[in-house]
Protein backbone atom coordinates (compact mmCIF):
# COMPACT_ATOMS: atom_id res chain seq x y z
CA UNK A 1 0.00 0.00 0.00
CA UNK A 2 1.33 3.37 -1.20
CA UNK A 3 1.94 5.41 2.37
CA UNK A 4 0.67 9.26 0.80
CA UNK A 5 2.55 11.99 2.13
CA UNK A 6 2.81 15.65 1.40
CA UNK A 7 5.93 17.90 1.31
CA UNK A 8 7.66 15.69 4.07
CA UNK A 9 7.43 12.50 5.53
CA UNK A 10 6.59 12.08 9.33
CA UNK A 11 9.05 11.06 11.87
CA UNK A 12 7.21 7.46 12.04
CA UNK A 13 7.56 6.76 8.49
CA UNK A 14 10.22 4.28 7.25
CA UNK A 15 10.63 5.59 3.40
CA UNK A 16 10.65 2.94 0.76
CA UNK A 17 10.00 3.08 -2.83
CA UNK A 18 6.35 3.07 -2.48
CA UNK A 19 6.17 6.35 -0.53
CA UNK A 20 5.45 9.06 -2.12
CA UNK A 21 5.89 13.07 -1.80
CA UNK A 22 3.48 15.59 -3.38
CA UNK A 23 5.16 18.43 -5.40
CA UNK A 24 3.00 21.19 -5.47
CA UNK A 25 0.16 19.02 -3.93
CA UNK A 26 -0.48 17.34 -7.49
CA UNK A 27 3.02 15.55 -8.49
CA UNK A 28 3.84 11.93 -6.84
CA UNK A 29 7.77 11.88 -6.28
CA UNK A 30 9.52 9.44 -4.50
CA UNK A 31 11.46 10.46 -1.20
CA UNK A 32 15.20 10.53 -3.14
CA UNK A 33 15.66 12.03 -6.69
CA UNK A 34 18.58 11.47 -9.60
CA UNK A 35 20.73 14.41 -9.40
CA UNK A 36 22.25 14.35 -13.14
CA UNK A 37 24.52 17.20 -12.84
CA UNK A 38 27.44 15.01 -14.03
CA UNK A 39 25.65 13.79 -17.07
CA UNK A 40 27.67 15.56 -19.56
CA UNK A 41 29.83 17.41 -17.26
CA UNK A 42 33.34 17.69 -18.32
CA UNK A 43 34.76 20.53 -15.69
CA UNK A 44 33.86 19.06 -12.86
CA UNK A 45 33.09 15.30 -13.51
CA UNK A 46 35.07 14.59 -16.47
CA UNK A 47 32.40 13.68 -18.82
CA UNK A 48 33.31 11.82 -21.97
CA UNK A 49 31.16 10.62 -24.70
CA UNK A 50 31.45 6.97 -23.71
CA UNK A 51 30.18 7.93 -20.25
CA UNK A 52 26.77 7.94 -21.66
CA UNK A 53 26.17 4.61 -21.61
CA UNK A 54 26.37 4.62 -17.95
CA UNK A 55 24.35 7.42 -17.52
CA UNK A 56 21.82 5.44 -19.36
CA UNK A 57 21.99 2.22 -16.79
CA UNK A 58 21.88 4.77 -13.96
CA UNK A 59 18.71 5.99 -15.83
CA UNK A 60 16.65 2.99 -16.39
CA UNK A 61 17.84 1.57 -12.60
CA UNK A 62 16.53 4.16 -11.01
CA UNK A 63 13.28 3.66 -12.59
CA UNK A 64 13.37 -0.06 -12.15
CA UNK A 65 13.62 0.68 -8.63
CA UNK A 66 10.96 2.92 -7.94
CA UNK A 67 13.34 6.51 -8.37
CA UNK A 68 12.39 7.98 -11.48
CA UNK A 69 12.53 12.02 -10.36
CA UNK A 70 15.41 12.99 -12.59
CA UNK A 71 16.80 16.72 -12.09
CA UNK A 72 18.91 17.95 -14.53
CA UNK A 73 19.65 22.27 -15.71
CA UNK A 74 20.13 23.89 -18.93
CA UNK A 75 24.10 24.26 -17.61
CA UNK A 76 24.41 20.82 -17.02
CA UNK A 77 26.98 20.05 -19.62
CA UNK A 78 25.63 22.92 -21.58
CA UNK A 79 22.60 21.22 -22.37
CA UNK A 80 23.97 17.52 -22.82
CA UNK A 81 22.16 16.33 -20.08
CA UNK A 82 18.91 17.48 -21.13
CA UNK A 83 19.69 15.76 -24.61
CA UNK A 84 20.97 12.59 -22.49
CA UNK A 85 17.32 12.60 -21.06
CA UNK A 86 15.92 12.55 -24.31
CA UNK A 87 17.76 9.80 -25.43
CA UNK A 88 17.29 7.71 -22.56
CA UNK A 89 13.23 8.36 -22.44
CA UNK A 90 12.95 7.50 -26.31
CA UNK A 91 12.92 3.42 -25.29
CA UNK A 92 9.69 3.95 -23.14
CA UNK A 93 6.35 3.46 -23.49
CA UNK A 94 4.27 6.89 -23.09
CA UNK A 95 2.39 4.91 -19.78
CA UNK A 96 6.01 4.48 -18.35
CA UNK A 97 7.24 8.10 -18.88
CA UNK A 98 4.17 9.44 -16.90
CA UNK A 99 5.51 7.29 -14.01
CA UNK A 100 8.66 9.63 -14.73
CA UNK A 101 9.43 13.11 -13.11
CA UNK A 102 11.41 15.54 -15.01
CA UNK A 103 13.02 18.52 -13.62
CA UNK A 104 15.20 21.34 -14.71
CA UNK A 105 15.97 24.33 -14.45
CA UNK A 106 16.24 28.50 -15.72
CA UNK A 107 20.24 29.95 -15.32
CA UNK A 108 19.55 33.67 -14.26
CA UNK A 109 23.06 35.14 -16.40
CA UNK A 110 23.45 38.74 -16.21
CA UNK A 111 22.34 39.30 -19.84
CA UNK A 112 19.16 37.98 -19.16
CA UNK A 113 17.22 40.86 -18.27
CA UNK A 114 13.87 41.47 -20.21
CA UNK A 115 11.25 39.28 -18.38
CA UNK A 116 9.43 37.10 -19.15
CA UNK A 117 10.35 36.24 -22.77
CA UNK A 118 14.11 35.15 -21.94
CA UNK A 119 12.75 32.58 -19.31
CA UNK A 120 9.77 31.71 -21.97
CA UNK A 121 12.60 31.14 -24.47
CA UNK A 122 15.21 29.28 -22.41
CA UNK A 123 11.96 26.96 -21.17
CA UNK A 124 11.32 26.32 -24.65
CA UNK A 125 14.89 25.43 -25.69
CA UNK A 126 15.26 23.37 -22.78
CA UNK A 127 12.10 21.20 -23.98
CA UNK A 128 13.29 21.06 -27.60
CA UNK A 129 16.66 19.43 -25.61
CA UNK A 130 14.30 17.36 -23.25
CA UNK A 131 11.95 16.43 -26.75
CA UNK A 132 8.58 17.17 -24.44
CA UNK A 133 6.11 20.08 -24.61
CA UNK A 134 6.03 19.97 -21.13
CA UNK A 135 8.34 19.80 -17.75
CA UNK A 136 7.12 18.61 -14.73
CA UNK A 137 9.29 21.21 -12.54
CA UNK A 138 10.85 24.18 -13.80
CA UNK A 139 13.27 26.04 -11.37
CA UNK A 140 15.43 29.14 -11.27
CA UNK A 141 18.79 27.66 -10.68
CA UNK A 142 19.65 30.93 -8.29
CA UNK A 143 18.78 34.11 -6.62
CA UNK A 144 21.90 35.77 -8.44
CA UNK A 145 19.83 38.16 -11.23
CA UNK A 146 19.91 41.67 -11.17
CA UNK A 147 16.39 41.77 -11.70
CA UNK A 148 14.16 42.15 -8.83
CA UNK A 149 12.04 38.81 -7.73
CA UNK A 150 8.52 41.29 -7.87
CA UNK A 151 9.31 44.71 -8.89
CA UNK A 152 8.65 45.64 -12.77
CA UNK A 153 10.63 47.96 -14.60
CA UNK A 154 13.80 48.32 -12.23
CA UNK A 155 15.89 50.57 -12.89
CA UNK A 156 19.76 49.37 -11.79
CA UNK A 157 23.29 51.17 -12.79
CA UNK A 158 25.62 48.77 -14.92
CA UNK A 159 29.44 49.24 -16.08
CA UNK A 160 28.36 52.93 -14.51
CA UNK A 161 25.51 53.34 -17.44
CA UNK A 162 22.03 53.60 -16.12
CA UNK A 163 19.51 50.97 -17.90
CA UNK A 164 16.00 50.15 -17.78
CA UNK A 165 14.96 46.62 -17.44
CA UNK A 166 11.38 46.03 -18.18
CA UNK A 167 9.10 43.37 -17.02
CA UNK A 168 11.83 42.12 -14.70
CA UNK A 169 9.38 40.02 -12.96
CA UNK A 170 10.92 36.59 -12.71
CA UNK A 171 7.97 35.89 -10.21
CA UNK A 172 5.44 36.17 -13.45
CA UNK A 173 7.55 34.88 -15.83
CA UNK A 174 7.17 31.42 -13.82
CA UNK A 175 3.68 31.98 -13.44
CA UNK A 176 3.37 32.38 -16.89
CA UNK A 177 4.85 29.87 -17.70
CA UNK A 178 2.81 27.55 -15.82
CA UNK A 179 -0.50 29.13 -17.38
CA UNK A 180 1.06 28.87 -20.97
CA UNK A 181 0.96 24.85 -20.23
CA UNK A 182 4.57 24.55 -20.28
CA UNK A 183 5.33 23.37 -16.74
CA UNK A 184 3.12 21.82 -14.26
CA UNK A 185 5.27 23.24 -11.25
CA UNK A 186 7.31 25.77 -10.61
CA UNK A 187 10.09 26.06 -7.97
CA UNK A 188 13.49 27.64 -7.34
CA UNK A 189 17.10 26.92 -5.77
CA UNK A 190 19.18 28.34 -3.77
CA UNK A 191 16.99 30.97 -2.34
CA UNK A 192 17.43 32.15 1.30
CA UNK A 193 14.93 33.00 3.72
CA UNK A 194 13.67 36.61 2.48
CA UNK A 195 13.40 35.58 -1.12
CA UNK A 196 11.68 32.49 -0.99
CA UNK A 197 8.81 34.50 1.03
CA UNK A 198 8.28 36.94 -1.61
CA UNK A 199 8.70 34.17 -4.64
CA UNK A 200 5.90 32.19 -2.30
CA UNK A 201 3.93 35.28 -2.12
CA UNK A 202 4.26 37.12 -5.58
CA UNK A 203 3.16 33.44 -7.25
CA UNK A 204 0.54 33.46 -4.55
CA UNK A 205 -1.06 36.32 -6.26
CA UNK A 206 -1.20 34.67 -9.14
CA UNK A 207 -2.92 31.50 -7.82
CA UNK A 208 0.41 29.41 -7.89
CA UNK A 209 2.15 27.46 -5.54
CA UNK A 210 5.97 27.65 -4.89
CA UNK A 211 6.71 23.60 -4.92
CA UNK A 212 10.42 23.51 -4.17
CA UNK A 213 12.93 25.10 -3.33
CA UNK A 214 16.63 23.18 -4.23
CA UNK A 215 19.43 23.39 -1.96
CA UNK A 216 22.95 22.41 -1.07
CA UNK A 217 21.95 20.33 2.15
CA UNK A 218 24.25 17.51 3.90
CA UNK A 219 26.40 16.68 6.36
CA UNK A 220 28.46 19.08 5.26
CA UNK A 221 26.35 22.22 4.59
CA UNK A 222 23.60 22.34 7.79
CA UNK A 223 23.37 25.94 7.05
CA UNK A 224 19.86 25.69 6.02
CA UNK A 225 18.40 23.44 9.06
CA UNK A 226 20.27 26.15 11.49
CA UNK A 227 19.32 29.51 9.73
CA UNK A 228 15.49 28.13 9.58
CA UNK A 229 15.11 28.38 6.00
CA UNK A 230 13.54 24.73 6.18
CA UNK A 231 11.31 24.94 8.68
CA UNK A 232 10.38 28.32 6.55
CA UNK A 233 9.51 26.36 3.81
CA UNK A 234 7.79 23.52 5.19
CA UNK A 235 4.93 25.82 7.03
CA UNK A 236 5.00 27.57 3.29
CA UNK A 237 3.85 24.45 1.90
CA UNK A 238 7.32 24.12 -0.11
CA UNK A 239 9.23 20.49 -0.20
CA UNK A 240 12.98 20.69 0.17
CA UNK A 241 15.14 19.19 -2.67
CA UNK A 242 18.84 18.64 -1.14
CA UNK A 243 21.54 18.64 -3.81
CA UNK A 244 25.02 17.61 -3.04
CA UNK A 245 23.46 15.35 -0.06
CA UNK A 246 26.89 13.23 -0.11
CA UNK A 247 29.21 16.51 -0.54
CA UNK A 248 30.27 15.65 -3.82
CA UNK A 249 31.70 12.42 -2.75
CA UNK A 250 33.03 13.54 0.37
CA UNK A 251 30.33 11.78 2.72
CA UNK A 252 30.66 8.22 0.63
CA UNK A 253 33.63 7.63 3.12
CA UNK A 254 36.07 6.93 -0.49
CA UNK A 255 38.54 9.45 0.47
CA UNK A 256 38.72 9.24 4.12
CA UNK A 257 39.37 12.39 6.06
CA UNK A 258 42.46 13.53 4.15
CA UNK A 259 42.40 12.40 0.74
CA UNK A 260 43.82 12.57 -1.83
CA UNK A 261 41.25 14.27 -3.83
CA UNK A 262 39.73 14.09 -6.86
CA UNK A 263 40.81 16.89 -9.33
CA UNK A 264 38.33 19.29 -9.84
CA UNK A 265 36.96 18.86 -5.94
CA UNK A 266 40.19 19.61 -4.57
CA UNK A 267 39.60 23.40 -3.54
CA UNK A 268 36.09 22.20 -1.75
CA UNK A 269 37.19 19.07 0.09
CA UNK A 270 40.47 20.45 1.65
CA UNK A 271 38.85 23.43 3.44
CA UNK A 272 37.66 20.56 5.90
CA UNK A 273 38.76 20.35 9.45
CA UNK A 274 40.12 16.56 9.27
CA UNK A 275 39.67 15.85 12.50
CA UNK A 276 35.74 16.75 12.84
CA UNK A 277 35.52 15.63 9.49
CA UNK A 278 37.35 11.86 10.37
CA UNK A 279 35.33 11.96 13.58
CA UNK A 280 32.02 12.48 11.24
CA UNK A 281 32.95 9.71 9.24
CA UNK A 282 33.57 7.17 11.91
CA UNK A 283 29.74 8.06 12.98
CA UNK A 284 28.53 7.22 9.42
CA UNK A 285 30.97 4.20 9.25
CA UNK A 286 29.71 2.62 12.45
CA UNK A 287 25.64 3.74 11.88
CA UNK A 288 26.17 2.15 8.36
CA UNK A 289 27.70 -1.52 10.04
CA UNK A 290 24.67 -1.38 12.35
CA UNK A 291 22.04 -0.99 9.43
CA UNK A 292 24.07 -3.30 6.76
CA UNK A 293 24.81 -0.07 4.97
CA UNK A 294 27.22 1.87 2.81
CA UNK A 295 28.03 5.44 4.44
CA UNK A 296 26.39 6.99 1.52
CA UNK A 297 23.31 5.56 2.43
CA UNK A 298 23.77 7.30 5.84
CA UNK A 299 23.98 11.01 4.87
CA UNK A 300 21.36 10.26 2.70
CA UNK A 301 18.65 8.88 5.05
CA UNK A 302 19.72 11.67 7.35
CA UNK A 303 18.92 14.02 4.59
CA UNK A 304 15.57 12.29 4.61
CA UNK A 305 15.36 12.41 8.62
CA UNK A 306 15.72 15.69 8.14
CA UNK A 307 12.70 16.34 6.24
CA UNK A 308 14.37 16.79 2.62
CA UNK A 309 14.36 15.10 -0.88
CA UNK A 310 18.21 14.22 -1.62
CA UNK A 311 19.19 14.23 -4.88
CA UNK A 312 22.05 11.45 -5.12
CA UNK A 313 23.98 12.35 -8.32
CA UNK A 314 24.57 8.95 -10.47
CA UNK A 315 26.76 8.57 -12.86
CA UNK A 316 26.20 4.50 -12.91
CA UNK A 317 24.23 1.88 -12.25
CA UNK A 318 25.92 1.13 -8.78
CA UNK A 319 25.60 4.61 -8.05
CA UNK A 320 21.85 4.28 -8.23
CA UNK A 321 21.79 0.84 -6.48
CA UNK A 322 23.94 2.21 -3.61
CA UNK A 323 21.63 5.74 -3.54
CA UNK A 324 18.15 3.16 -3.36
CA UNK A 325 19.63 1.56 0.29
CA UNK A 326 18.83 4.56 1.86
CA UNK A 327 15.45 3.41 1.69
CA UNK A 328 13.63 0.58 3.86
CA UNK A 329 14.98 2.23 7.51
CA UNK A 330 15.12 5.37 9.38
CA UNK A 331 17.51 6.86 11.96
CA UNK A 332 16.79 7.04 15.52
CA UNK A 333 16.64 10.70 16.59
CA UNK A 334 19.46 9.49 18.95
CA UNK A 335 21.61 8.94 15.96
CA UNK A 336 20.64 11.79 13.74
CA UNK A 337 21.87 13.66 17.15
CA UNK A 338 25.09 11.87 16.60
CA UNK A 339 26.03 12.60 13.42
CA UNK A 340 24.98 16.50 13.85
CA UNK A 341 27.33 16.46 16.85
CA UNK A 342 30.36 16.64 13.80
CA UNK A 343 28.30 17.76 11.02
CA UNK A 344 29.92 20.99 9.38
CA UNK A 345 27.71 24.42 9.62
CA UNK A 346 29.26 25.57 6.52
CA UNK A 347 27.92 28.57 4.80
CA UNK A 348 26.08 31.27 2.59
CA UNK A 349 27.26 33.45 -0.09
CA UNK A 350 26.78 36.53 -2.12
CA UNK A 351 27.07 35.06 -5.04
CA UNK A 352 25.43 32.17 -5.17
CA UNK A 353 23.95 30.07 -2.48
CA UNK A 354 21.49 32.24 -0.44
CA UNK A 355 20.03 29.48 1.29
Amino acid sequence: MNATVKIKLDHDVIPTKDTTLLLAGTIRIPPIAIGTWQWGDKKVWGWTPQAEENARAAFDKAFELGMAFYDTAEVYGDGESEREISRFRKNYSEQDKKKQVIATKYFPHKHRTQFPDVLLSALKDSLARLGEFQVDLYQIHAPIHPAEIEVVGKSVLKHGQQRTYNCCNKANALADAYDKGLVKAVGVSNYGKEEIQRMHTALHKRGIALASNQISFSLIRTIPEKSGLIQQCHDLGIIILAYSPLGMGILTGKYGSQGPWPKGREQPFKKFDTVQLGNLLNVMKQLGEKYGRQSSAIALNWCIAKGTVPLGGARTQEHVEQNSLALDFLLTNEEVAELDKFAFLGSNNKGWQHG
